[in-house]
C-alpha cells in the first residue's frame, strides 16, 4: 500500500520539522526496502514551504512485511524526541497516530501488529 506519514510535534518551528522530515524521510529510504519521498510542493530547506505539506512523508510499497523496519526508524526518531506524534494514513482513509507509549518494549509487538492490520485494510494483502 501507498501511506502518508505525518509528522507533528507542538514543541518544534515549522523549520524544525522540515529539517526533521527530511532526515526522517533519508532514514526510511537508506535504512529500509521503502521508497520515501516528500511532497512535491513542499518547500525546501530553510524555507516556510506550504503549511499543510511540512511534516508530510509519502511511503510507496509499505506491506504488513516491511512494517517493522518502519517501526524501527521510527522508535529511533520517537526515544529523540517523545513528544513527536505520527500518523499513519493509507489509501482508503484510515489513519492511525503512533505516539512515544507505542514504542516502549511492551507496547512494540501491539503497535506492529496494529500497523500490519491498517496495512491490510487498504486491501494491499498480497504486498506483505
Amino acid at each position: 500500500m501507498n501511506a502518508l506519514l505525518r509528522l507533528h510535534d507542538n514543541q518544534m518551528s515549522d523549520e524544525g520539522m522540515q529539517e526533521l522530515t527530511f532526515e526522517l524521510k533519508n532514514s526510511l529510504n537508506q535504512e529500509t526496502d521503502l521508497t520515501a519521498q516528500l511532497p512535491e510542493e513542499a518547500g525546501g530547506l530553510g524555507t516556510k514551504g506550504d503549511a499543510v505539506t511540512i511534516g508530510d512523508i509519502f511511503i510507496a510499497a509499505l506491506s504488513s512485511g516491511t512494517v517493522a523496519a518502519l517501526l524501527q526508524v521510527l522508535k529511533s526518531y520517537v526515544e529523540r524526541k517523545p513528544t513527536l506524534r505520527i500518523k499513519i494514513e493509507n489509501a482508503d482513509g484510515s489513519k492511525m497516530t503512533l505516539v512515544a507509549e507505542h514504542f516502549n518494549p511492551g507496547q512494540i509487538e501491539q503497535t506492529t501488529r496494529a500497523v500490519q492490520q491498517l496495512c491490510e485494510s487498504s486491501g494491499d494483502v498480497g504486498n506483505g
